[in-house]
């Protein structure tokens, strides 16, 4: 017969109807407390089928003899074998930054791609495509900042556009910059070279921005990066090739009590429907002990977001996708083999924050697999976190993944904080249940259509 799964999230609306909330599937529907209550216990005889049908099929009801941990274990053990047809790059084309925030954990040096360099990116770039048969390249633009090496990315982005013509594979491009330097002309280059999304950081509003995020001579940033982004929405090009812009805002003790003002401050800008925000609280990157210095509490930081959250659907922010996490089928670059960093001298790593920090970047440093310049490559799967799944499933870096109910739409968070030491938790986990009436707010039409269940 069946069994009620362990991964469930159940809200009561207390209006006679139940929202369930599968962390299997990532799916949200709302029933009737008639039918929640047979399911409870267990008088499945009393369901029609076409409910039950849905209810298993949401996986919200399974096989009374599955074993559900071992079946999502296997499966994640068998991802990492599985060929991917998208090829994800992120490129550094400078190890530079004009900003010297004060939670960054990378040591910056003025050092561009060389052009020998650059030459080499494009050939390794073309053999990957041609020797795996890939569908689809997906370039993201890191540093650094980026747009300090314009002209590597200008070159890089023309050859590869052309090379994916011809070769018939899907090209898309995304940047992460600070901003600063994304003046009208080079937005609209950018454009050119289809780099369509952008995430930009403004931590809080004018004051608490340029306490955190200043130039190295500590400068002020704020106004001219707002000004770029205003600019930037209001060019044409943005509809047209259907831009995005990102706002992200890093939180911690010395700006939460801003953010509502940055919020109210775009609203009054006239962008609130052309932008989207997301918030990420700080963490400890390089050894800078961020999190422990001005970290909040990750309880704290779940209310404060839904509060965000309610603001910005207030104002009629854009979503760029489901507030409810999604099913995974990859932690990040490191248990994707289709997915790896090349930085500006040429090495390969399998994580963000490898290159430039201290912690990570030293001479023979497991964390780097290659050198596309000594055309020099080591087996990823022999490397610190090149089995994470197994490292899940052996409880190895005192992960808590195993046994948690949001494993599947998680799969361990950031591998590279469970690996220096810090228990690594998505801020959904502490308000899942609000996020999930949000969404039902947010789509109330489907979900008491197509995915309400009642008999």
């Amino acid at each position: 017969m069946y069994k009620l799964s362990k991964y469930l999230i159940d809200v009561d609306l207390e209006n006679g109807e139940i929202l369930l909330y599968s962390t299997k599937t990532g799916k949200l529907i709302c029933l009737s407390e008639e039918i929640y209550k047979l399911i409870v216990n267990k008088k499945y005889n009393k369901i029609n089928d076409k409910i039950l049908y849905k209810l298993f099929y949401f996986q919200i009801i399974i096989s009374e003899d599955e074993n559900e941990q071992e079946l999502i274990i296997n499966d994640l053990l068998n991802l990492s074998s599985i060929k991917n047809k998208f090829l994800n790059l992120t490129i550094q084309p400078t190890a530079n930054c004009q900003l010297g925030c004060n939670y960054c954990g990378q040591i910056h040096e003025k050092l561009n791609m060389s052009e020998s360099l650059v030459t080499e990116v494009y050939n390794y770039i073309k053999y990957k495509l041609e020797l795996g048969n890939y569908k689809n390249l997906n370039i993201t633009w890191y540093g650094g900042e980026p747009l300090l090496g314009f002209s590597s990315i200008k070159i890089l982005s023309e050859k590869l556009i052309l090379l994916c013509s011809k070769i018939n594979v899907d090209y898309s491009a995304m940047m992460i910059t600070n901003g600063l330097g994304l003046k009208e002309n080079i937005f609209s280059d950018l454009v050119h070279f289809n780099i369509l999304k952008y995430q930009i950081t403004l931590d809080g509003d004018k004051i608490s921005h340029d306490n955190s995020r200043f130039t190295k001579k500590k400068g002020r940033t704020f106004d001219a990066i707002l000004s770029n982004i205003v600019k930037a929405v209001a060019n044409p090009i943005y509809d047209e090739k259907k831009c995005k812009i990102f706002i992200r805002c890093n939180v911690h003790k010395d700006n939460y009590k801003s953010i509502d003002n940055l919020i109210d401050h775009l609203y009054e800008l006239g962008i609130s429907k052309k932008i989207s925000m997301n918030f990420a609280p700080v963490h400890d990157w390089g050894k800078n002990y961020a999190k422990e210095n001005v970290g909040l509490a990750p309880e704290y930081f779940g209310e404060l977001e839904i509060e965000w959250l309610l603001k910005m659907k207030e104002y009629g922010f854009r979503h760029s996708k489901s507030l409810l996490p999604e099913k995974k089928y990859s932690t990040c670059m490191v248990t994707n083999l289709d997915s790896e960093l090349i930085d500006a001298k040429g090495r390969l790593s399998y994580c963000w924050e490898i290159p430039y920090t201290p912690e990570f970047d030293y001479e023979n440093s497991e964390m780097f697999h290659g050198h596309i310049l000594k055309r020099e490559y080591k087996d990823r799967n022999n490397l610190p976190l090149g089995n994470w799944y197994e490292s899940i499933n052996q409880v190895e870096y005192k992960t808590t993944c195993k046994n948690c109910k949001f494993l599947p739409v998680c799969l361990g968070d950031c591998p590279i904080n469970w690996y220096k030491g810090f228990a690594s938790c998505p801020s959904f986990k502490y308000n899942i249940k609000d996020l999930m009436v949000l969404e039902y707010i947010n789509n109330k039409e489907m979900l008491n259509g197509e995915r309400y269940l009642s008999n």
